[in-house]
C-alpha cells in the first residue's frame, strides 16, 4: 500500500496567511505557557503525539491494522511527541517499533517517562535488548512509515552521536517519513539544510510553523506540510503579537497550501 503524503480530509490555510516564528520566538512562547499560565509540558507533548498519529493513520489510508511504523526517538521533547504518538498508533492496531537517537539514561524527563510508560504497557523491549545495526537497517526497510521524532527545532547543525547514525540509517532505508515539527537536520530559523538531514514526505508542525520550513530550500525537506494545535490558550500568541484567532476554527490538525 502506498503512503499518501497529503492524505485529505483536513482544513486548509494557505500558508501566506498563517504566521509564522524563528526557534527563539518558538522558545518564547513555550516559556510563557509554561511559566506564566501553568501548562506542562507534558500535557503539550500529549497533544502534539496524537496528532502525529492522527496524521500518520490518515498517511497510512485510516487503517491501522497490519501497518507497521517506526518511531524514531530522540532525547528530548519532540522524542516524547513521537513516543506519544507510538502509545496512540498501537491502540489503532498499528505495529510500533521505536528506536532511540540519544542513549536512554541521557534522556529528559519527558522523554524518559514516555520510554517508561511504553515499557509498562510491554509495547517496547525492556532495558539491555541491545538492537544491532543490522537488526535496525531490517526494521527500517520493513516500515511502512517511518516517525522522525530525533532532535527538535532547536538543533542548529546537524544531528551528532546517535542520533546522526539513526538518521543516516533511516535515509538508507527510503521508506516514507513523517517529521514532527521540523526534519532532523534542517534548521528551522533558516531552512537550511545540514549533513545528514531527514527527507520527509510530510512534517507536521507544533502549535505555528517554523520559518525555515517555509522557505523554497527546505521543500524537499519538508515535503507536504500540516500544523497541529497543542491547546496552548491563545493570550500566550497574542502576548507576543502573534494572531491565531481562526488558525484551528476548523479543526485541530490542518494542512498549509503554498
Amino acid at each position: 500500500m502506498s503512503v499518501k503524503p497529503d492524505p485529505g480530509g483536513f482544513p486548509q490555510r494557505r500558508i501566506g496567511e498563517v504566521p509564522s516564528v524563528v526557534a527563539p520566538h518558538m522558545r518564547e512562547v513555550q516559556r510563557i505557557a509554561q511559566e506564566e499560565y501553568g501548562l506542562d509540558i507534558l500535557q503539550m507533548m500529549e497533544n502534539g503525539g496524537r496528532a502525529a498519529a492522527t496524521l500518520a493513520l490518515a498517511m497510512l489510508g485510516g487503517r491501522g491494522r497490519g501497518q507497521r511504523v517506526v518511531v524514531l526517538a530522540g532525547g528530548g521533547n519532540k522524542g516524547g511527541a513521537g513516543l506519544c504518538a507510538a502509545r496512540n498508533l498501537v491502540n489503532w492496531g498499528v505495529t510500533i517499533e521505536a528506536i532511540f537517537g540519544e542513549v536512554e539514561g541521557e534522556m529528559s524527563f519527558v522523554a524518559r517517562r514516555q520510554v517508561n510508560i511504553l515499557r509498562a504497557a510491554g509495547i517496547i523491549d525492556r532495558p539491555g535488548s541491545e538492537a544491532s545495526e543490522y537488526s535496525l537497517e531490517e526494521q527500517l526497510a520493513n516500515a511502512d512509515l517511518i516517525v522522525d521524532a530525533l532532535v527538535g527545532y532547536g538543533l542548529e547543525g546537524p544531528p551528532v552521536g546517535m542520533a546522526a547514525a539513526v538518521t543516516e540509517l533511516a535515509l538508507a532505508a527510503r521508506r516514507p517519513i513523517l517529521a514532527l515539527d521540523m526534519p532532523t537536520g534542517v534548521n528551522a530559523s533558516t531552512g537550511e539544510a545540514s549533513t545528514p538531514a531527514i527527507r520527509a514526505l510530510t512534517t507536521l508542525m507544533l502549535d505555528l510553523p517554523k520559518r525555515g520550513g517555509l522557505e523554497p530550500q527546505a521543500r524537499p525537506y519538508v515535503g507536504e506540510l500540516y500544523l497541529a494545535d497543542l491547546g496552548l490558550p491563545r493570550v500566550v500568541h497574542e502576548r507576543l503579537g502573534i494572531n491565531v484567532e481562526n488558525l484551528f476554527s476548523e479543526g485541530p490538525i490542518v494542512r498549509l497550501r503554498r
